[in-house]
């Protein structure tokens, strides 16, 4: 598969997602995420195992249109992201703009504030191999603690594997 990401002004974001449109390609996803500037979207497309990511930073007092009228579905993230993050999305098709309730939440706009952020305990890195499953390790996130990466246990299939209980197979 082959992605790429191209950054845009929010001001572009109908006439990208009208081209895209227009190309054939779906909307996969809208993502938005608190950085000190105000707001990263990163909206993803897809056609023939070519993934775009169109990445758009939107001041913190700022907003951002609507792509319902290009692929109506939006409007589920949209919502999302005008509920979690306070982020104001405008012009989200009528029927379907649940005006700051599509969750009920017990604190409102709980991901709008950047001062309690705190940056991940550890990165995690997947790899995956065929007929093995999933071999994850963990990485210390703390720059410079010389700490060596961890594995996590394997289970022991040895001779000394413990037998299992009085009328087991």
């Amino acid at each position: 598969m082959k992605q790429e990401i191209i950054q845009v002004p929010s001001s572009d974001i109908l006439a990208r997602a009208a081209q895209f449109k227009k190309d054939g390609y779906r909307l996969v996803q809208i993502l938005c995420t608190r950085i000190p500037e105000g707001y990263e979207l990163t909206y993803s497309f897809d056609r023939d195992y070519i993934m775009t990511n169109m990445r758009v930073i939107v001041p913190g007092e700022g907003s951002v249109l609507s792509v319902t009228g290009q692929f109506w579905y939006a409007f589920v993230w949209e919502n999302e992201i005008h509920d979690l993050f306070g982020l104001k999305v405008e012009c989200i098709a009528p029927e379907v703009d649940y005006g700051g309730h599509f969750f009920q939440l017990a604190k409102e706009t709980p991901w709008h504030e950047l001062a309690n952020a705190k940056p991940p305990a550890a990165a995690f890195k997947v790899n995956m191999r065929s007929g093995l499953g999933i071999d994850a390790t963990v990485k210390p996130a703390a720059p410079n603690t010389g700490a060596a990466a961890v594995k996590p246990a394997v289970p022991n299939t040895g001779a000394s594997a413990a037998k299992p209980a009085e009328g087991g197979k």
